[in-house]
């Protein structure tokens, strides 16, 4: 009897990082630009032309290249969900299926893919959702960082240019009956600072989500490519058999029970 090995793999879902999810942020503002231009200018040119034919061709590459643009940064989005840094490397098409697949097969597959015209509809709802992205990624830290700094600044500004950046009350002694000086304003907005310093990776974290959210369900799942069952083997039901059609040899299941076993038995 030949006993079945089976081998346990443990996947560890990490968080998903802050700083990672501000450098997603702030560089979605140069890509989605360049995605924008890109998808403007292809449509631009290959539409007209479409007319004459020359277009076609340039239509579907506008649309190759809006869907692999998209495809990407799924990619990288579906990777900071799972705590990388970096998406795994995917596996490089098969060359013998484009030798056998025509320019003209090739075309319509294009133009029949639904993944290509979602490509376009994220890159231009890109633009503005990357601009937002963008300016909450850079507005949040730095408003955070500048009222921990609020002494420093109080003591530079009354020290070198005699300006008080604390004259206002802030109506606190309508509120509590409060007389703060300048100096005492400005400890209250450090510690408002602190507070907002130590929630800024949940909020930088519930930005990436929302930005993840958008990516992933615009570019939606990947398709299934079904691949050729090996030989003597059959994985379309529920278990897995293997069969061996040597001399004397044995009809196996998942489990490792031999049939002649199976008949012996009470």
């Amino acid at each position: 009897m030949r006993a079945t090995k089976r081998e346990s793999v443990v996947v560890i879902m990490k968080k998903p990082s802050a700083l990672q999810a501000w450098k997603m942020l702030v560089l979605s503002l140069p890509k989605g630009v360049a995605a924008f231009v890109i998808i403007v200018a292809g449509l631009s040119v290959s539409i007209p032309l479409s007319v004459f034919l020359i277009g076609v061709p340039l239509l579907a590459g506008t649309l190759v290249l809006c869907r692999t643009i998209m495809v990407g940064e799924a990619n990288i989005a579906a990777a900071w969900l799972q705590g990388q840094e970096s998406p795994a490397a995917s596996a490089p098409p098969s060359s013998a299926s484009g030798e056998q697949q025509g320019w003209r097969s090739w075309l319509l597959s294009v133009l029949k893919d639904g993944r290509s015209y979602r490509g376009i509809l994220f890159g231009i709802m890109q633009l503005p959702i990357c601009i937002a992205a963008f300016t909450f990624a850079i507005v949040l830290p730095v408003t955070a960082f500048a009222a921990l700094l609020s002494p420093v600044a109080y003591e530079v500004s009354m020290r070198l240019f005699d300006f008080n950046l604390f004259s206002s009350e802030w109506g606190l002694d309508r509120l509590l009956d409060w007389s703060l000086t300048p100096a005492q304003r400005s400890w209250i907005a450090c510690g408002v600072g602190a507070v907002f310093a130590m929630l800024l990776p949940l909020l930088l974290k519930g930005l990436g989500r929302w930005y993840t959210a958008w990516i992933l369900g615009v570019a939606g799942p990947e398709p299934v490519r079904r691949q050729p069952n090996p030989e003597g083997a059959y994985t379309g039901g529920k278990y897995t058999f293997e069969m061996e059609n040597q001399q004397g040899g044995v009809f196996q299941s998942e489990f490792g029970t031999d049939p002649a076993t199976r008949r012996n038995r009470p």
